[in-house]
């Protein structure tokens, strides 16, 4: 009865310990693990300890992965050189499903090349540089797609003494103290291509509004002009994760707006007005 027990006992320990599944890389390292899920992109698996516990939960790009195995295919695994491969446990390893949700506070610099070109120099450079702030709030129903809502406020100040060229049209012949503001409110879409577990890169397409509004002194009378237009932004993106649930973000982006009308002191105005500019940010990221 003793030798019967241990020769049960022998053979489902030899069992379970060839029940593992094998991932084989482009690069020849074979990782013994449990495959947990095969996506469009990746393939996903936990590594476990000698105890049985879960050392790791990963992932690999399926065009990194020559040859992969699950034990319940077939009770035959191939004989491959195993070679020892280094897996660092990090935050993510109970996470590392790419995140649903993504909010992001950025600030940054941002350079309007166009809409100022009969002013003088020094007075439109102030104009040109503006400092910007915004918020993104983003939903992926998906690994790589994703939309949401993308919110910019700029802002810049102008503190010069000169005559306008348009000083005729607009009855004043000197201006000065103008505060400038844009605002745009839209919808975003978002391709999320992801370098590893902790690192992606965003690119961004978004339309909505954007709002303009300038408030300055001509020949000591408070003036304002300010009108609505639809813009464009294109946008690059890089995310690292920090811990789990936040991290770092850098982005680079260009709009595209012209405004052809605003209210020019109650008046509505023709215009010709460019607001073309391109930014760059820092930001805040939460995930979930």
């Amino acid at each position: 009865m003793k030798r019967l027990l241990a020769i049960s006992v022998f053979f489902l320990s030899f069992h379970f310990g060839n029940s593992q599944d094998i991932i084989v890389t482009t690069e020849g390292d074979t990782i013994e693990c449990e495959i947990t899920r095969i996506s469009e992109e990746f393939i996903h698996f936990s590594v476990f300890d000698k105890g049985g516990g879960i050392l790791m939960r990963s992932r690999l790009p399926l065009d990194g992965v020559q040859y992969y195995q699950q034990s319940e295919d077939t009770d035959e695994i191939p004989d491959k050189e195993n070679t020892e491969m280094e897996m660092e446990e990090s935050f993510l390893s109970e996470s590392y499903d790419p995140p649903t949700f993504r909010f992001a506070l950025s600030s940054g610099y941002t350079y309007q090349f166009a809409g100022y070109e009969n002013l003088p120099n020094s007075y439109k450079n102030q104009l040109q540089s503006l400092w910007n702030i915004g918020g993104d709030l983003q939903y992926f129903p998906s690994e790589n797609f994703g939309f949401g809502l993308k919110y910019i406020r700029l802002s810049t100040n102008a503190n010069e003494d000169f005559e306008p060229p348009y000083s005729n049209a607009f009855g004043f012949s000197k201006l000065r103290d103008e505060k400038v503001r844009f605002n745009y409110f839209g919808i975003s879409f978002i391709l999320r291509n992801s370098l590893s577990l902790d690192q992606f890169i965003h690119y961004y397409i978004s339309g909505g509004l954007l709002n303009y509004r300038s408030d300055l002194e001509g020949d000591g009378t408070p003036y304002y002009q300010e009108g609505d237009t639809f813009g464009f932004v294109f946008e690059v993106s890089y995310d690292f994760n920090l811990v789990e649930n936040f991290g770092v973000g850098i982005g680079a982006k260009v709009t595209i707006a012209n405004m052809y009308e605003f209210d020019n002191n109650g008046t509505q105005v023709n215009a010709d007005f460019e607001l073309s500019r391109v930014d760059v940010s820092i930001g805040l990221l939460l995930f979930k």
